[in-house]
């Protein structure tokens, strides 16, 4: 019986899928003693016979393509060919079932209605795999399906018993499952699958080789029971035919780091930086934009061996009737830089019960990335400093994690999920470098942008209390002065600001958003991609305003939303009003268990797919009410569209945290918002590091860090009170570069750009979706929060938004120079079911939600 000390093994071949994780969470949870290692299709294995010999099985994966591509199924092509000597139980999911079909005299066709993201039922006749199971429900992706010539299917066959069906055999295949019209009348009745084939050919055995594959997605969240205990049927089978052919694996000197893989997850948590750095990189200061002004020096930022230790100075007080924009303008938000993540406008118990306002400073650290460049430029006062992200393990986001990681401190309140850290936005462009996307360096704004706050306000709405903070050594003085003045501020009643805003709007074309949604359906339709969340931006010229503070005001009284923001950071304006948090994770909680320490952090997705207006269009039309949205909202394509980047998320999650701990709290509930009606689901994980306990442990607290690579003396403190910011070598010990411990930045750049605006599989969707669309999204569409000192953080989704870039030369100004042109960000996720005019109208909607405040 296999166990832990050496448990049975089996490879899963990624064919660049984004299931592929809950594939490898299925196996492992579902499978006793089994440990899943994990490879890409596309490796180059000189001799693929001898790599198996460690594996008891091996399962082909899904993937986008066609099974006649050898770009899409590379090594899964080669599993069909193994000789007697060398065989091994194999199960074929998706496109790696469909490669086996084809390998033994079958054919793969496209179907004329795709379907992704559906249950179907799912008859077959109780023997393989499928013994003791009654009719399953599947979900299942797929634009392409499986036909043999041989007259499999006669006409009018599908109308017989399923009693009556018998299992067949054509050639050296025997066919066990199918999908059957009118098997699914009343379950998912869709008008357009009455295009498809009466019988779909969903499963598949060999006749004498351990070869088995099936159409659909067994791993996949609304997948029923049935599929997931036909997995372990398979499991079963499998051994007994080890069993019976007395194979023997020979695993000498194997462990999963000989693998050309990695096992179970780990080979998703890794960013493969490498690509990007292939890209061309400048390495002098026109790289990170013209014009630089002030001393390349004077600016110390924290290299990974080295903490900047600061405790959490706080007052609270009562909120009584004190409103955000009140606080945020005595702090005099309005002038410089200033970040604002704001949840007034639309308090949830649930998701956003926090405002966070930053205290700025004219010395506040600013970072500033763009794509392309490999430096991040580091703004101190007059002094800019630039730094090589290629020093940090995962490029940019190694160094964010570093630089956090160096400032973590000593406990805060705990119940104030921010004490100080970075605030900012990191833009769609440098989401895809962590797919290894190459996109071309921009002047412009910056593709990330955060500033350091080392002082804070953070009002609690639930509890009615405001938390004033600060993380600078002996800032007591700031703190008692702000808890003493900010009571004063007088009391004023909201309203609208009134605001000539003077404005030009530039709408998309029509006819180019629908042409790009056909080449989007053709993709899915060929089997690229199973849903394209495209997108597209509308152009605001309006008078040159030098303060847009009005202008937010005002959007947040008209989009009243969880997440809205206030972001300028340089020459970068954000507006924001969105809906949707896209992870949040909490600090890490220390236990101590005998010798082994252990920290826990859970991480929680919202993702928003499905949307119906409040105010539909046309003269003398009521409003529409939450039982009607839920209606219109639970129709196959709304919840198709949300399951698949559920889906997502899960494989996203499951590649960091491990099999077994994720779930889905909330699947596919309506949320109503000012103007809008949304299809929410929520997605949890938990992230566990153990360590060996040392002589001396930290003290367990929520802010212990828990890497021995960090435990460098407190920094000493600049005269002026502020840390000095130690200054970053070439030259790094690979411990401390390679650091053990995950923490919430891992899970974050492992799960960019947000699968709500991609689509799925996400790497090959982001690539079709940066040909189609053909410009940058910038900030849209990326996301825009926190990473607190304490290790947590939340972010949102950039939409419902708009932006502002005013270079020191002018850029992106509109024809005249004394106007500004701001950029507003819509899209909706095309499937083969959408429909040109109610993409375009859902796109247009969600656009005049943010565009009005311009009106």
């Amino acid at each position: 019986m296999p166990n832990r000390v050496n448990p049975s093994r089996i490879l899963l071949i990624d064919a660049y899928d984004s299931f592929s994780n809950n594939i490898i969470s299925l196996l492992e949870t579902r499978l006793e003693g089994v440990k899943v290692t994990t490879i890409k299709v596309d490796e180059e294995i000189p001799d693929l016979a001898i790599y198996l010999q460690p594996f008891d099985a091996v399962v082909a994966g899904p993937g986008p393509g066609h099974p006649d591509n050898r770009e899409d199924v590379g090594l899964i092509s080669q599993l069909w060919q193994l000789k007697d000597a060398n065989m091994l139980p194999i199960l074929g999911i998706c496109l790696g079932f469909q490669s086996l079909v084809t390998a033994f005299g079958g054919s793969v066709v496209r179907l004329p209605a795709p379907r992704h993201g559906i249950v179907r039922n799912v008859t077959h006749h109780s023997i393989s795999m499928f013994r003791g199971l009654g009719t399953i429900a599947p979900v299942q992706y797929h634009s392409l399906h499986a036909e043999f010539n041989h007259g499999a299917f006669a006409p009018g066959w599908s109308t017989v018993s399923t009693r009556a069906r018998p299992s067949i055999g054509v050639g050296e295949l025997e066919l066990l499952a199918w999908d059957f019209g009118v098997d699914n009348q009343d379950s998912t009745h869709i008008p357009e699958y009455e295009a498809n084939p009466e019988a779909i050919l969903m499963a598949v055995k060999h006749k004498t080789k351990p070869f088995y594959g099936v159409q659909f997605h067994p791993e996949s969240i609304c997948s029923d029971a049935s599929c997931r205990q036909m997995v372990a049927n398979w499991w079963s089978e499998a051994q007994q035919w080890s069993q019976r052919h007395k194979i023997r694996r020979f695993r000498r000197g194997f462990n999963d780091k000989t693998a050309v893989g990695s096992s179970s997850h780990a080979q998703e948590t890794s960013i493969n930086f490498r690509a990007i750095e292939r890209m061309e990189v400048q390495d002098d200061a026109r790289a990170v934009g013209e014009g630089i002004s002030g001393a390349l020096s004077g600016i110390r930022v924290p290299a990974p061996t080295t903490k900047v230790r600061a405790a959490v100075i706080s007052r609270s007080l009562p909120l009584n009737a004190l409103k955000v924009p009140q606080i945020c303008e005595f702090l005099k938000i309005e002038d410089g830089d200033a970040v604002l993540l704001d949840s007034e406008p639309h308090i949830r118990a649930d998701v956003g019960s926090y405002t966070v306002i930053g205290a700025l400073e004219q010395h506040s650290l600013r970072l500033d990335y763009h794509v392309g460049c490999a430096m991040i430029k580091a703004h101190q006062g007059d002094c800019i400093k630039l730094i090589d992200v290629r020093n940090y393990d995962n490029g940019v986001f190694g160094f964010l994690k570093a630089f956090m990681d160096a400032h973590r401190t000593t406990p805060g309140n705990p119940n104030v999920p921010f004490w100080g850290g970075l605030i900012g936005c990191i833009g769609y462009e440098a989401c895809l470098e962590t797919l290894s996307i190459k996109t071309s360096y921009r002047t412009g704004p910056p593709d990330i942008s955060f500033v350091f706050v080392e002082r804070s306000v953070v009002i609690d709405h639930g509890s009615q209390q405001i938390h004033i903070q600060s993380i600078k050594p002996d800032d007591d003085d700031w703190v008692s002065t702000m808890a003493s003045n900010l009571p004063t501020c007088a009391y004023a009643p909201q309203q609208v600001p009134s605001i000539a805003v003077d404005s030009a709007i530039i709408d998309p074309d029509v006819s180019i958003y629908k042409s790009k949604i056909r080449k989007c359906q053709e993709y899915i339709y060929s089997g690229d991609s199973y849903e394209l969340c495209l997108t597209n931006q509308a152009y605001i010229n309006t008078r040159c305003m030098p303060n847009a503070w009005p202008l937010y005001l005002k959007l947040r009284s008209l989009n009243a939303a969880p997440f809205s923001a206030y972001i300028r950071l340089g020459g970068l304006t954000l507006l924001s009003s969105s809906p949707e948090r896209f992870m949040r994770w909490t600090r890490p909680v220390a236990t101590l268990d005998g010798n082994t320490r252990e920290e826990r952090s859970t991480v929680q997705f919202r993702p928003i797919k499905g949307t119906v207006k409040r105010y539909p269009d046309g003269p003398d039309r009521p409003p529409i009410n939450l039982e009607q949205a839920t209606a219109l909202l639970s129709t196959p394509k709304e919840r198709a569209e949300n399951l698949m980047i559920v889906d997502l998320i899960r494989h996203d999650l499951h590649g960091v945290l491990g099999s077994g701990k994720v779930c889905v709290p909330k699947l596919m509930v309506v949320e109503e918002y000012a103007t809008l009606f949304q299809l929410v689901t929520v997605v949890e994980g938990t992230l566990i590091n153990q360590h060996a306990s040392l002589s001396n442990p930290p003290s367990l607290t929520a802010s212990s860090q828990s890497s021995a690579c960090n435990s460098r003396p407190h920094t000493p403190v600049s005269p002026a009170g502020s840390p000095e910011y130690l200054e970053t070598s070439d030259e790094y010990p690979s411990s401390c570069r390679a650091a053990a411990h995950k923490t919430g930045i891992d899970v974050l750049a492992a799960s960019l750009p947000p699968g709500s605006m991609t689509g799925a599989p996400k790497r090959r969707s982001c690539a079709l979706l940066h040909d189609i669309e053909g410009q940058a999204r910038g900030i849209y569409s990326g996301i825009v929060g926190y990473m607190d000192v304490g290790g947590g953080g939340d972010f949102s989704v950039v939409i419902r938004s708009a932006s502002r870039w005013k270079s020191d030369t002018g850029n992106n100004r509109a024809p005249s120079q004394n106007r500004d042109r701001w950029t507003v960000g819509a899209g909706g996720a095309i499937t083969s079911l959408s429909t040109e005019d109610g993409e375009w109208e859902e796109m247009m909607a969600k656009l005049a939600s943010t565009r009005r405040m311009f009106e």
